[in-house]
């Protein structure tokens, strides 16, 4: 195991939704419940995908008026408190995680996301424990793409931008974000943003959480254990 002082990159921060949970219904699902509930006919999930990543208020204002966004985002956050069984880890997730931790790296995740939920679907994947400190929507005035909320990780960590960072995300504002603050920027290019989140040049681009370790320069995650079965 290398000791982190050794380490190119002994911090990593990521972003929740697209990066290490796939979130797709729990996110689609939810703008689509909401809009229902209070009587609109919800955008198609081709409308509402490039808005993931945005504060729910100004997404649903812009969609049905500034006057029902708070209702809307409200019905929103219950419906995912009720549902966290929709956000799941991506394959490859924990073992990912487990090989930077056997690193001595440190992990902060950071998400546009209420408290409400971020922590509790971490936790619910089996992935919570990797994390020092999670950073959600109600943590900081600004959201990502402002560097705020990274900002925000790092002094929960005891830490500054030059201690070496590097950023992952699958959308332009988690890049825009890391690049504020100098860190290593690594586009998820498996989550929600995959099709253009390269428009954004980060300066890697990964296809699968596996190849995480090597961009970072460390050694990748053991594979599972195959079960033994009986002759």
């Amino acid at each position: 195991m290398l000791h982190a002082g050794n380490v190119k990159y002994p911090v990593v921060l990521f972003d929740i939704d697209g990066t290490l949970l796939d979130t797709r219904e729990f996110v689609l699902a939810s703008f689509e419940f909401a809009f229902v509930s209070l009587g609109f006919a919800p955008p198609t999930r081709e409308m509402l995908v490039p808005q993931i990543g945005r504060r729910l208020e100004d997404i649903y204002a812009d969609f049905a008026g500034g006057e029902f966004a708070d209702d809307l985002t409200e019905i929103h956050r219950s419906f995912q408190t009720a549902n966290l069984n929709l956000a799941v880890a991506y394959e490859g997730v924990p073992e990912t995680l487990a090989s930077l931790d056997a690193e001595g790296v440190r992990m902060a995740a950071i998400t546009s996301r209420s408290r409400r939920t971020s922590i509790h679907s971490l936790d619910r994947a089996g992935i919570g424990r990797f994390f020092d400190t999670v950073i959600s929507a109600e943590d900081t005035p600004a959201l990502k793409p402002d560097p705020a909320p990274l900002l925000a990780a790092l002094e929960a960590l005891g830490l500054t931008p030059d201690a070496g960072v590097a950023m992952v995300g699958d959308t332009a504002h988690d890049i825009q974000a890391g690049r504020a603050i100098g860190a290593l920027t690594i586009a998820a290019a498996y989550g929600f943003h995959g099709d253009t989140v390269h428009e954004a040049t980060p300066d890697v681009l990964i296809n699968d959480i596996a190849e995480l370790p090597a961009a970072l320069g460390l050694p990748g995650p053991e594979p599972l254990p195959q079960a033994r079965r009986e002759p």
